[in-house]
């Protein structure tokens, strides 16, 4: 199932011990922070055997008054690795927190970062993920400055907003953190990154891109005869495997990742294996096989430390699953139940899949309410997944549509052709000037065609270039109020919903003014390029004027839309642009609306919009405004006066 590697990995000893054979330069206990000199012999053994080298740490700590602070925090942090690797959660924060405690207060060293993120990491274990997502973005926003130290704690982060069911924030982390550490890190440390990505591109049904990822993953471990990380890779191509149908290369994939499991003795990757396996053989229909894994599995992991919520809820889902194929409906719905009930973990499953199933396995038993219920929320998860996957499947049906009118224009050019050969079989017999002229007709006809197709693509990039703004490349004003008029018109008719986003640039004059209209053209095609990499592919934008720019929101809550807007401004804002050895910042104001029931006109939701963004302005600058009739109606006379 999916896992988080760096949780299997604090309860492996057995498996470290096999690793460290094989592993003598690859060898390391943290992502930033490591230890140089001579604790570097204890950062190693920490790495290959935690079990050993934290009795000998501790009595380094207590036999050694004397020792300078800075020393006896790094020997802290070594310890504290190696109790999260042994699963000694509440050790392991102890550690963190007395070496923190020698460290300044509010100190975001490297050896701070590491012990405050490992902290939180293990914090899950014994409070919850939402509080150690709050630290380790805590975290980031002091370390902005730093690529090594951010690309590692981006990592963790994403893969704590992946197993928390937050698909796009998790994306958004790890795309990140893969490009950092590929640029400032050991390639090992950017295979951890590509893997956990492979992951979050494999929630959002991405199966081509997580499989090239996982694949190189498992090219570079198997080359570093790195077994441990190599099980998780492969257990993980198995995962996209089964998604994608392609069921006997899913058993291959599993099959080697149990072998090696079993092999290195590591008791909680062998049950995780063995419920992949359940999964597997569920799916191949082969059920009594199904069973006996899901059996095995239940039976390995409750003899360790590591089963927690997320694996009962993630066994109980194919417990589910294999009872509803079993005919087994009362017993389906109690297994469903357990897998998707309110609070904790959420299962290595697809949620929304498992109340399709639940709904079936209800009205198998006669509960048609509760069948109708879950269904409802099968549709409207779905919902949200279908948006992605309908702009995909309108782009794949206009390539072929267009690849069928071309297929055609060729066989009508075949058929001229071949009576033009015809006309030409039955005239050379009278003349070889009629055969010469025919000739000359398919010449003519040829070029004709070639001037037509041209005509086409010219005709097309005029187009484009009249939809176009010319310095940013994206939607020009015309264009793009022609798109929010198709919105709100769609919106009002299917009582739907419609968001719109009006930015400013701010000081944006002063800047001109200062460094010259080359620089503020640029920093205007940076923040284009930032809007197309922070905003989702379903909304909309383009050039409203000048430095203000318009965003579109279709069928999107005003929470979604903030959240995109907000998004947008941080990442402007951690930008900066080298002029003159000078770092020019600019930061974003950004008014936000939405459609009401009573608007017929564009112009009515664009005012509102235009109302917040005066106020964002007019209060500091670099924030996000949402109209407000309460408190933003009577700025409704003056609007049009103002001076921005």
């Amino acid at each position: 199932m999916i896992r988080n590697s760096t949780r299997k990995v604090r309860l492996r000893v057995g498996g470290f011990l096999a690793l460290a054979l094989c592993l003598s330069h690859a060898a390391q206990a943290a992502c930033v922070g490591q230890q140089g000199g001579d604790l570097a012999t204890f950062e190693e053994q920490a790495f290959r055997d935690p079990a050993k080298v934290l009795p000998e740490l501790a009595n380094m700590l207590s036999s050694s008054a004397d020792m300078p602070a800075a020393r006896r925090a790094a020997l802290h942090a070594i310890s504290a690795d190696a109790a999260r690797q042994l699963g000694f959660s509440r050790q392991s924060i102890t550690e963190a927190d007395a070496g923190l405690a020698l460290l300044p207060a509010g100190d975001m060293s490297d050896l701070a970062v590491r012990m405050r993120t490992v902290r939180a990491l293990v914090s899950t274990n014994v409070g919850g993920i939402d509080a150690a997502t709050v630290e380790l973005t805590r975290i980031i926003d002091a370390i902005r400055d730093r690529p090594l130290a951010l690309g590692c704690v981006l990592r963790d982060r994403g893969w704590l907003n992946f197993r928390d069911g937050n698909p796009d924030q998790a994306l958004d982390d790890l795309l990140r953190a893969y490009a950092l550490l590929r640029r400032n890190a050991s390639r090992e440390e950017a295979m951890v990154a590509a893997g956990r990505l492979s992951m979050a591109q494999f929630s959002v049904r991405d199966y081509p891109q997580a499989l090239a990822l996982v694949d190189e993953t498992i090219a570079f471990f198997r080359e570093e005869k790195a077994q441990i990380r190599l099980a998780t890779a492969l257990d993980r191509r198995a995962a996209i495997l089964k998604a994608a149908g392609r069921l006997d290369e899913a058993l291959l994939a599993a099959t080697e990742a149990l072998r090696i499991h079993e092999g290195i003795g590591d008791r909680v990757g062998t049950g995780l294996s063995q419920m992949r396996m359940c999964g597997v053989e569920i799916e191949r229909n082969a059920l009594k096989e199904a069973s006996r894994w899901c059996d095995r599995a239940e039976l390995t992991l409750s003899q360790t430390s590591g089963m927690d919520d997320n694996d009962y809820r993630t066994l109980a889902a194919l417990r589910g699953r294999l009872f509803l194929a079993l005919g087994k409906s009362r017993e389906a719905v109690a297994q469903f139940d357990r897998a998707i009930a309110p609070g904790g973990a959420q299962p290595a499953d697809d949620i929304a899949e498992l109340y399709e199933l639940r709904s079936r396995a209800h009205a198998a038993v006669g509960n048609y309410s509760a069948a109708f219920s879950d269904q409802g929320e099968y549709l409207r998860r779905m919902r949200e997944q279908g948006t992605l996957d309908r702009i995909r499947e309108v782009a794949q049906l206009r390539v072929q549509f267009e690849n069928d009118q071309e297929k055609q224009k060729i066989v009508l050019l075949e058929k001229d052709k071949k009576l033009a050969g015809e006309r030409l079989n039955s005239q050379t017999r009278t003349t070889q000037l009629v055969a010469i002229a025919g000739l000359a007709g398919l010449i003519t006809a040829f070029f004709l065609g070639y001037a037509l197709l041209s005509h086409r693509r010219h005709r097309a990039e005029l187009i484009r270039l009249a939809e176009r703004d010319e310095l940013t490349g994206l939607l020009n004003r015309r264009a793009i109020v022609r798109k929010a008029v198709e919105f709100l018109t769609r919106a009002r008719e299917n009582k739907g919903t419609l968001i719109i986003g009006l930015i400013d640039l701010d000081h944006f004059k002063s800047i001109n003014d200062r460094f010259g209209h080359a620089v503020g053209d640029q920093l205007l095609q940076r923040f284009a390029t930032a809007m197309r990499t922070s905003l989702h592919t379903r909304e909309v934008f383009g050039r409203y004027g000048g430095e203000e720019f318009l965003v579109l929101f279709p069928d999107s809550s005003i929470d979604q839309a903030r959240q995109s807007a907000e998004r947008l401004r941080t990442h402007l804002r951690d930008q900066r642009l080298r002029v003159d050895d000078q770092d020019v910042t600019v930061t974003i104001s950004l008014g936000i609306a939405s459609y009401e029931s009573g608007d017929v006109l564009f112009d009515q939701v664009a005012r509102r919009a235009d109302i917040a963004l005066y106020v964002a302005k007019t209060q500091g600058r670099d924030r996000c405004e949402i109209f407000n009739p309460a408190r933003h109606g009577t700025l409704a006379t003056t609007a049009t006066q103002r001076q921005r």
